[in-house]
C-alpha cells in the first residue's frame, strides 16, 4: 500500500506542477504558438497523471475503466502537442499550419475515438482486468498491435522533438545553449517512461510514464523560472525580437544598436531605425544602464524610467553572445517592466510598516526602530525620551457617536501630532487609542515641552461628524534619560506607561513625567 500511496502522491503533485505550467505557458501566449503548444501538451499531462492516480486507487475494474477513459482524453494531446512546440522553438515555425496540425492529429484521433467507444476497451486494451496479485489491485490488460501503434507514433513524435531540440543544441550561440538543454532535457524523460512501460520492461504493472512526463515539466518549470525559456527562444528571431512583450536592445561588440524591438520603442520612443549604427554612448544618458552595457559580465539590475512624467520600473537583463569561435558577438539587454510589481510591493511593505488607520508606524516597525535609537544612545549617550498618550473616554466617544467617529479623532490625533513632531521622531499607533513617541537627542526639559504643545494642540482639536462637533482630551506620560543609564525598550515603556496610567488615574486630561530609574512611582507635575 505504501508504493501505491508514494505513487498517488507523486502523480498528484506532477498535476499540480504541470497545470501551474500550462497556466503560465499560457499567460505568455502573446510571445508566439510555442506558449500555446507548450501548454496544450501540459494539459494532457495533467489529465494523464491525475486520471491515473485516481485508477491506482480504483478497487473495480468499471472504476478503473472510467478513470482510463479519462486518461485518454489527455493522453493523446501530449506528443503531437510537444512536436508542434518543438518545431517553434527551433526555427520551423513557418512550416506549421492548420493542414499540418490536422495531420498529426489524424492518428491520436483514431485511438482517442476507440479508447472511448469500443465497450471495454477491447482493442486498446485487451482483456482488460484487475491484478490483485500484490498488496492492492492494479488495472492490467495484455499487449497487442494496437498498443504498439500507439507506441510508435507517440515515441516517433516525441524522438523526432528530440532530434530537434539536439540540432538546436548544437547549432546555438553558446548564450543561448542553457536555454536549449532545457528543451532537450524536458523532451526525453518521457520517451524514456514510455519506452519502458510499453515493452514491459519494467517488472510491475506500475505506469511510470505520468512521472517521467511530470519530470519534463518540472524541468520546463525550472527553465521556465530560471532561464525565462520563452522570452529568448534561440533560432526564432520573430518570437525573440518582434512579438515578445519585453523590451530587447541588441548591440554589436562595440556596443553599438543593431536592432531592437517594438516594446524597446514603446520603453524609448525617442529610439527610431534612424538611430541604429549609433554607439550607446550617444542615445542613452541613464549612468545605470551605460555601466550595464559596459560591464563585461552578464547581470541584471533594476531601472526608474520617467515616461510622460510617469515612472516606469524595470528589471534589466543582460546576455554577452559569443559566435562559434566563443568570440564576442555582442549583447542581448532586455528590459522586464516590473511596476506593477513594484507598486503591489511598495503597497506590501506599507502595510507592513504602516497603522493602516492613522497611516503612523505599527507597533511592530516602531520597536524595530525604537530599538535601533536605543542601542545607539546606549552605546554613544546623549539624550533620549518617550511620550505615551491615551485618549481619554474614548470607549465612551465610540459607544455614543459610534466608530466611523472614533476612527475620524485617532486619524486627527496622529495628523496634529505629525504636524508638532520633528521628521526624526518616531511616532507610532502604540494599540487602540494610545500613541507613542520616541524623541531621539531630546533631554527631559524639552521632551515636557513638546508634551505641553501637543496636550494643547489636541485640546483644540475639534471633530465634524454627523452634525456634531467633538471634542476630546489626552493624558500624557513622558520619561527621558539624563544620567546615560544603560536602557531597553522594556524600560522605556514600563516608564511612559507608568507615568501614562498615573496622569488617567488623578484624572486625565494632564501630563505626567517619570524616570527610567524608579518607573514604578515619583511622577510629577511639569
Amino acid at each position: 500500500m505504501f508504493e501505491r500511496n508514494l505513487m498517488v502522491a507523486a502523480l498528484m503533485l506532477t498535476t499540480v506542477v504541470v497545470s501551474t505550467l500550462a497556466y503560465m505557458s499560457w499567460r505568455r501566449r502573446s510571445v508566439g504558438v510555442a506558449a500555446v503548444f507548450l501548454a496544450v501538451s501540459m494539459v494532457g499531462v495533467a489529465i494523464y497523471g491525475f486520471g491515473y492516480g485516481m485508477e491506482l486507487l480504483s478497487e473495480t475494474l468499471e472504476t478503473a475503466m472510467f478513470w482510463v477513459r479519462f486518461q485518454h482524453w489527455g493522453i493523446h494531446i501530449i506528443a503531437p502537442a510537444w512536436l508542434l512546440f518543438a518545431m517553434s522553438v527551433t526555427g520551423h515555425e513557418k512550416r506549421i499550419t492548420p493542414f499540418l496540425i490536422i495531420i498529426f492529429y489524424l492518428i491520436p484521433l483514431f485511438l482517442f475515438i476507440e479508447t472511448q467507444t469500443s465497450g471495454l476497451l477491447t482493442l486498446a486494451h485487451h482483456n482488460a482486468r484487475m491484478d490483485t496479485s500484490g498488496p492492492y489491485p492494479v488495472f492490467t490488460y495484455d499487449r497487442n498491435s494496437f498498443n504498439y501503434i500507439t507506441i510508435g507514433y507517440y515515441s516517433l513524435c516525441l524522438g523526432v522533438s528530440t532530434i530537434l531540440f539536439a540540432f538546436s543544441l548544437v547549432r546555438a550561440a553558446p548564450s543561448f545553449r542553457k536555454q536549449t538543454m532545457i528543451y532537450l532535457l524536458g523532451s526525453a524523460p518521457p520517451w524514456i517512461g514510455m519506452f519502458l512501460h510499453n515493452l514491459n520492461l519494467i517488472k510491475s504493472n506500475l505506469d511510470i510514464t505520468p512521472i517521467m512526463l511530470g519530470l519534463g515539466g518540472l524541468t520546463l518549470g525550472y527553465g521556465f523560472l530560471r532561464y525565462r525559456i520563452l522570452d529568448i527562444i534561440p533560432l526564432a528571431r520573430a518570437i525573440i525580437i518582434e512579438k515578445i512583450e519585453s523590451g530587447v536592445l541588441v548591440l554589436n561588440q562595440g556596443n553599438r544598436i543593431i536592432d531592437f524591438n517594438p516594446a524597446f520603442q514603446g520603453i524609448y520612443p525617442a529610439i527610431t531605425t534612424n538611430l541604429i549604427g549609433q554607439a550607446a554612448e550617444e542615445v542613452f544618458e541613464d549612468p545605470l544602464l551605460l555601466n550595464l552595457i559596459h560591464s563585461e559580465e552578464s547581470t541584471r539590475t533594476e531601472l526608474e524610467i520617467l515616461n510622460d512624467g510617469s515612472p516606469q520600473y524595470f528589471r534589466i537583463y543582460k546576455t554577452r553572445l559569443t559566435n562559434r569561435k566563443n568570440k564576442d558577438a555582442g549583447q542581448v539587454i532586455r528590459f522586464d517592466d516590473f511596476s506593477q510589481e513594484k507598486i503591489l510591493l511598495d503597497k506590501l511593505e506599507k502595510l507592513a510598516t504602516q497603522d493602516g488607520l492613522t497611516g503612523l508606524l505599527n507597533r511592530q516597525h516602531f520597536d524595530e526602530l525604537a530599538k535601533n535609537e536605543i542601542a545607539r544612545f546606549n552605546r554613544y549617550a546623549g539624550n533620549l525620551a518617550m511620550i505615551m498618550l491615551d485618549l481619554d473616554h474614548f470607549k465612551k466617544i465610540n459607544d455614543t457617536y459610534g466608530h466611523a467617529a472614533g476612527d475620524l479623532i485617532l486619524k486627527s490625533v496622529a495628523k496634529t501630532c505629525k504636524k508638532t513632531i520633528r521628521e526624526t521622531d518616531l511616532m507610532a499607533r502604540y494599540g487602540g487609542d494610545e500613541f507613542v513617541i520616541l524623541l531621539p537627542e531630546t533631554d527631559l526639559q524639552s521632551a515636557k515641552a513638546l508634551t505641553e504643545r501637543l496636550h494643547a494642540d489636541i485640546m483644540s482639536v475639534r471633530v465634524n461628524y454627523d452634525a456634531h462637533n467633538l471634542s476630546f482630551t489626552a493624558s500624557f506620560g513622558v520619561v527621558g534619560i539624563t544620567n546615560g543609564l544603560k536602557i531597553t525598550l522594556k524600560d522605556f515603556y514600563r516608564a511612559a506607561d507608568g507615568a501614562m496610567y498615573q496622569a488617567k488615574a488623578e484624572g486625565g486630561n494632564r501630563i505626567c513625567v517619570n524616570s527610567v530609574e524608579d518607573p514604578a512611582g515619583n511622577y510629577q507635575e511639569p
